[in-house]
């Protein structure tokens, strides 16, 4: 069994559209189906939405049991 994720917000038409266009916004996006926080804008293949979540920071994502994306957060 895999490690436990807390959800952060739902995604409303708006914010999708912005990822969607990798538009430069104020939030981080998590999936759940892979535990893995990207940056709007990450090159990874787009997610479904239904499995998308929103947190205010990388901080507060991985505090909730995701992982920075190995692509998006490349030192």
């Amino acid at each position: 069994m895999g490690k436990k994720l807390t959800l952060g917000r739902a995604m409303d038409d708006g914010q999708w559209a912005l990822m969607l266009a990798c538009a430069p916004v104020g939030y981080i996006y998590a999936v759940a189906t892979t535990g893995i926080c990207c940056r709007p804008g990450c090159p990874a293949r787009t997610p479904n939405r239904e499995n998308v979540s929103l947190f205010d920071s990388r901080a507060q994502a991985e505090a909730a049991g995701f992982r920075a994306c190995k692509r998006c957060w490349k030192p």
